[in-house]
């Protein structure tokens, strides 16, 4: 039985080792779904506002109620003595050494108090809260970060594989014309410089080949290290490059009030002034109340044992003001700090409104330009594609040279390869596009 089971074992370990690993179908919008779980960025800018927000407690516990318990146990080994006139025990004109107190007490006490109005408390648990707000706006731009890098690493990626799938075209038809013309030199109808020629291309395509497959992989794993996911996990991308793009945001009425940087300035702007108003409320009173009750026991030397059989309460409440007078100029000084914060602030968003709008200008050029380069290359392969057919039939006719081929030939592959590469930046120029709007 045992060895039946040792058998089971073994085989099941076997079909795990023999299994491949799994290939993952990604989408475009798989991978900005999958980034938002596990990209190292968003994940510490989600703990990034559940710290902000366990700091709101930090300041709420201030308003609360603060209760504290002590006990303690005392042995007096030597009981203190003092001199008191002999008046106070009918011996008037004497002096007599008195202890009072016992040698051994203990008492157990409880205290509590109680913030009853401070005006920078209410104020710091309303910039707490604000504060929150600032950490979800941050966490909102690491999100478009995000959004942006992986959309674009997707798409390298993708164009990364079809400028490989265009150069193993090329290849396999370059492979094609040497065995074509190897049997026509064998024949007599081609020179040996023909077979040469053609033979010294295939060989560069091969080494193109493996420079573009290695170039493939690792745009790859660049693409699964944005998402956050394992760089060895296979992947099989499937969202297409987008073919045509058209501007549909030139209608769009832009509200640089849109763009996340603007926000989170504007939030910025909004802790400063409370934040000089906290300083303000400084100088006004602190009410606080506190309670307390406590009891005691004693005992007296040789009487240990009596320690807790009688026990004597005491108890008092009150309420503190307390008046700030002066202090040094200390708030005015960081009243003055706040001001000169609050016109940093000012200062950034005048900069940053203009850098938005320099950056949507540069985002707008760039995306006519791509679409213009496009729309060339475009004609650029159509024309390199008649050419390379023409000299294909005239080479195999024997009316044409190898060199006209293997030109033909390359400049057609290139010809692929720069229409492909000039529809990536249109699609990276359209991301850019969006993100300058505000609606990545």
């Amino acid at each position: 039985m045992k060895y039946l089971l040792s058998l089971f074992i073994l085989a099941i370990n076997l079909i795990g080792f023999s299994q491949t690993p799994e290939v993952l179908s990604l989408s475009l919008d798989n991978a900005i779904t999958l980034a938002k779980q596990k990209n190292t960025q968003l994940l510490n800018a989600s703990l990034d506002i559940k710290h902000a927000k366990t700091q709101v407690s930090e300041v709420l516990s201030k308003g609360l109620p603060q209760i504290n318990g002590n006990a303690d146990f005392n042995h007096t080994f030597e009981v203190p003595t003092q001199i008191i006139p002999g008046d106070f025990v009918g011996q008037p004109g004497t002096n007599l050494a008195v202890q009072f107190g016992v040698p051994f007490n203990a008492n157990a006490s409880i205290g509590v108090s109680q913030l009853l109005f401070d005006g920078t408390f209410f104020l710091g648990v309303k910039a707490s809260s604000e504060f929150v707000k600032i950490s979800e706006l941050s966490k909102s731009a690491t999100e478009i970060e995000v959004k942006e890098a992986v959309s674009k690493a997707y798409f390298m990626a993708l164009i990364a594989n079809q400028n490989l799938e265009q150069l193993k075209t090329s290849y396999e038809n370059m492979v094609q014309l040497q065995s074509e013309t190897e049997a026509m030199y064998k024949a007599g109808f081609a020179e040996k410089l023909d077979v040469d020629r053609i033979i010294l291309a295939v060989s560069n395509l091969d080494v193109n080949l493996t420079r573009v497959s290695n170039q493939t992989t690792l745009t790859r794993q660049l693409l699964l290290n944005t998402i956050g996911m394992d760089i060895s996990q296979k992947i099989e991308l499937t969202t297409p490059l987008p073919s045509t793009i058209e501007n549909d945001l030139s209608s769009i009425n832009f509200d640089p009030d849109n763009r996340i940087e603007i926000k989170m300035l504007d939030q910025q702007q909004l802790l400063n002034e409370l934040d000089l108003k906290r300083y303000k409320v400084g100088y006004m009173p602190n009410l606080y109340g506190n309670f307390s009750y406590g009891s005691s026991t004693f005992a007296v030397e040789d009487q240990f044992s009596d320690l807790g059989n009688d026990w004597y309460g005491n108890g008092r409440y009150g309420i503190a003001l307390q008046l700030p007078l002066f202090d040094g100029f200390y708030k005015k000084a960081k009243i003055d700090q706040v001001k000169i914060k609050i016109k940093q602030t000012e200062n950034n968003k005048n900069q940053t409104l203009r850098g938005i709008n320099l950056e949507l200008n540069q985002a707008v050029n760039a995306y006519d330009e791509a679409k213009k380069t496009l729309q060339l290359q475009e004609q650029n392969k159509q024309l390199a594609e008649a050419i390379y057919s023409t000299t294909s039939t005239k080479f195999k006719e024997g009316v044409g040279s190898s060199f006209e081929a293997v030109s033909a030939d390359n400049e057609f592959t290139q010809a692929k390869i720069n229409y492909l590469n000039a529809l990536y930046e249109l699609n990276i120029a359209h991301i850019n596009l969006k993100k300058a709007y505000g609606i990545l």
